[in-house]
């Protein structure tokens, strides 16, 4: 079962490489609200929170990430990078930035249709079931975390190369 698991990951993890321009371009924006007058947030759904804290405060964290709170004000030159396995448990943290401007960048299962703003991104995890069938029928093994996580930093590479740059 193991062996399959890793087949089925190791697939999905090959097809974030399709987001490597979605990447760049949201680490860039994420750079800019950096290096100017803004800030960083991160939130996710509750299954996801320990990216939010692998981002604020983890070995690989962002420098200067914060975790979004209720009271948090966002502005347009803010950043909000939001890691979600179920739209509806974000959608409140996704409305806030969006009204308040800011550059959303969501990770999901699937792509939002909604990230048509040039200022919002949707990066699809592409987990949207478990992975594995049982004996008994049912499903087992749906890696939101592992999956959501590598994209994370995929993120935090490109971000850190870009801001790596601009400090040269």
């Amino acid at each position: 079962m193991k062996k399959m698991f890793d087949t089925q990951v190791s697939g999905l993890l090959q097809k974030l490489e399709a987001l490597e321009e979605s990447v760049e371009d949201a680490a860039r924006m994420t750079a800019q609200s950096l290096i100017g007058d803004g800030h960083l947030y991160v939130a996710s759904s509750a299954d996801l929170g320990g990216i939010v804290s692998q981002a604020v405060h983890g070995a690989d964290a962002v420098q200067d990430a914060e975790r979004l709170e209720d009271d948090t004000v966002l502005t347009d030159l803010d950043t909000v990078w939001v890691f979600t396995s179920s739209r509806e448990e974000t959608a409140a943290a996704e409305t806030r930035a969006a009204d308040a401007g800011a550059v959303l960048v969501v990770a999901s299962p699937e792509a939002s249709e909604e990230a048509d703003s040039i200022r919002s991104f949707s990066l699809p995890t592409g987990v949207t079931r478990p992975l594995l069938p049982t004996e008994s029928g049912a499903r087992i093994g749906e890696p939101h975390l592992l999956v959501t996580l590598h994209l994370y930093y995929m993120l935090f590479f490109q971000l850190q190369e870009i801001i790596e740059e601009h400090e040269d």
